[in-house]
């Protein structure tokens, strides 16, 4: 029988109900309430849709999160019917003793599995629309690639767009993946857009994107916006194209809780710079910057933005650095050495001379938990000099370095090259501080070494 517990009688007793479906309906407000979400966890996994539907007026937390328990459209028509029960309060002539509580059902990713299901069902996840007056608040993620909803989202829409006067539907997360103009203006007449906190537009047409600018002013509690493979328009006049680019970059100066910005593969960020860091709202917490160019003035502007100098995450990844001085990284470095935690400079084309010239300033950076520094170019020496200064970060427990040229070329076995011509290489680090997670990597062999 192993180590496993007894059942208590509790537990039995609950058990002898599940298998009576009518008669555990008509008492289920008599149950102890630490066992209803389990109860309610077996009733989704069985398919007990009739005890489904039943729980949801006697639900004794104000959130139900249940996302993570639903597995197919047909468990969300079931939910959405309990929640239809107590808007009409057609519901079990037995439930009247227990208030009913649950005021918002959450079918956001938040909760991965049961474990956090029940860590977060006391909690109500907060609607920054807090002005709505309405019965029951539906939190959702909402993704639509190209004129596409999920089938599952589908229904969602047209079951919260038949109920508005009792339904407020709070999209918190929302993606556009090459989705058309009309696609996303249907949206944004279904979700409130003060709800959307985190936006991102992938493989849009630049000349589309001026259609969004109405609603992306209405965002005012977006703080993470995303904007990948923004594409260049196929017949524009140059002027009229940087007056979209200019537009577009506006954006970001008219929202007054971004913190975290991500610019992937985006052909126009080169020289544009000058204007939108300066005139940001609130300090940004996060900047990725990856695949797109810059020029020698646009790594100086970035340099000097006020809205810079409190950045948690900094991300320039496939930026190509080698044509430039890096004194102005280092100036970031210098400015944000109370509050940087992560560093990425991933594949930036990035050599001793660069190494040299930041690495100065990223000792002081104290706050650093981790580094990322592959695919660039670094020699034996310049990778010595680097450690010597990272290893006065105490913080820092990921750590990844281009492998040095010295152990590059045909070898097959980068531990055996790296021990052969660096064993001195984590002497280095572990004089300061015991390392934790060190990684060493070209691009096709990669040596960790841990404690």
């Amino acid at each position: 029988m192993g180590d496993q517990a007894p059942p208590t009688l509790l537990q039995l007793a609950a058990q002898k109900l599940w298998m009576e479906e009518a008669l555990l309906i008509s008492n289920l407000e008599d149950i102890p309430v630490g066992l209803l979400p389990t109860m309610f966890e077996d009733a989704v996994t069985d398919k007990r849709t009739n005890i489904m539907k039943a729980l949801m007026p006697v639900w004794p937390f104000p959130c139900l999160p249940a996302r993570a328990l639903i597995r197919d459209l047909e468990t969300l028509k079931v939910l959405l019917d309990g929640l239809d029960a107590l808007i009409t309060e057609n519901v079990h002539p037995s439930f009247t003793k227990r208030t009913r509580k649950l005021r918002v059902l959450d079918l956001t990713n938040v909760c991965q599995d049961f474990q956090s299901f029940r860590a977060v069902m006391r909690s109500v996840k907060i609607c920054p629309q807090s002005g709505v007056k309405k019965r029951f608040v539906v939190v959702t993620d909402l993704e639509v690639e190209k004129a596409s909803f999920s089938e599952w989202h589908t229904y969602l829409l047209q079951w919260a767009q038949q109920r508005s006067d009792s339904i407020h539907l709070c999209c918190q997360k929302l993606k556009s993946l090459n989705s058309p103009v009309f696609t996303a203006e249907r949206i944004f007449k279904m979700v409130d857009a003060d709800c959307i906190q985190e936006l991102q537009l992938n493989s849009w047409q630049l000349e589309f994107m001026a259609h969004l600018f109405p609603y992306l002013r209405q965002m005012r509690n977006l703080h993470t916006l995303v904007l990948e493979r923004i594409q260049k328009p196929f017949r524009l006049a140059a002027s009229a194209e940087q007056k979209l680019i200019n537009l577009l970059l506006s954006q970001f100066t008219k929202l007054p809780c971004l913190q975290n910005l991500s610019i992937s593969y985006c052909y126009f960020l080169e020289g544009c710079l000058e204007e939108w860091p300066r005139r940001l709202k609130t300090p940004l917490e996060t900047l990725s910057i990856t695949g797109c160019w810059f020029s020698q003035s646009d790594l100086g502007y970035l340099s000097q933005s006020l809205y810079i100098c409190e950045l948690r995450h900094l991300k320039l990844s496939g930026v190509e650095l080698s044509h430039l001085c890096l004194k102005p990284l280092a100036v970031l470095f210098e400015r944000t050495t109370s509050t940087l935690q992560i560093l990425e400079l991933e594949e930036c084309g990035m050599r001793d001379r660069h190494f040299d010239a930041i690495g100065p300033a990223l000792s002081q950076c104290s706050q650093l938990t981790r580094v990322n520094f592959y695919h660039n170019y670094i020699s034996l020496l310049a990778l010595k000099n680097l450690l010597h200064h990272i290893a006065k970060l105490s913080k820092l427990t990921h750590e990844m370095y281009p492998a040095p040229l010295e152990c590059r070329g045909f070898v097959t076995n980068l531990r055996d090259r790296f021990k052969q011509l660096c064993p001195e290489v984590l002497d280095i680090l572990r004089a300061k501080r015991p390392p934790t997670n060190v990684f060493f990597a070209t691009r096709t062999h990669c040596v960790c070494f841990q404690p």
